[in-house]
């Protein structure tokens, strides 16, 4: 039998704490300082729509993703309880830890094109998730986890025309006047 490259077995879900503490506590920082940090990069200029990378820092999304980044460390800490004897833990870890990466596109990224990246991340591992112990019950569920992120994907698509119809990609200037 061949072993999986990547020994999850041996990730600490303590660095997962120690990354949502940082948030949490630069997540409460800015709450009560009444700030929020928006950065952007120009990657590539077409000749109506700009691409710009934009990562957007404010407090309720920093402590969301604080919360994601804790419930993910107990899920893993957990599984290596739960599901030790199991012979595929580490495609579980990997699977939430894809999981989690897909979570904080959706938080931290306010364009819409890593927003459908973000969305059919968040479907894919959500769906191997769920069917993850591969009975009929959860293959029902997992069908009816991909139909509805089918959905999301047909309304990210409509307002990805609605918003390159205004001239830009992004979701910050969706409601601003021109």
């Amino acid at each position: 039998m061949i072993k999986p490259s990547i020994n999850t077995t041996s990730l600490n879900p303590k660095i997962l704490i120690y990354a949502s503490i940082f948030l949490g506590l630069n997540g409460l920082y800015l709450l009560s300082n009444n700030l929020s940090i928006l950065i952007e990069w120009s990657i590539l200029n077409l000749s109506l729509a700009p691409v710009k990378f934009i990562l957007i820092c404010d407090p309720v999304g920093i402590i969301y993703g604080s919360t994601v980044l804790f419930i993910a460390s107990n899920v893993i800490r957990f599984s290596k309880f739960y599901i030790q004897d199991d012979p595929f833990i580490n495609r579980f870890s990997v699977l939430v830890i894809l999981f989690v990466a897909s979570i904080m596109i959706l938080i931290f990224v306010p364009h819409f094109m890593a927003l459908l990246l973000g969305w059919d991340g968040l479907g894919i591992t959500s769906f191997i998730l769920v069917i993850y112990y591969q009975n009929p019950k959860s293959l029902g569920a997992g069908i009816v986890t991909a139909i509805i992120n089918r959905i999301g994907d047909v309304i990210i698509l409509i307002a990805i025309a609605l918003t390159l119809n205004q001239g830009h990609w992004t979701i910050t200037h969706m409601w601003s006047s021109p």
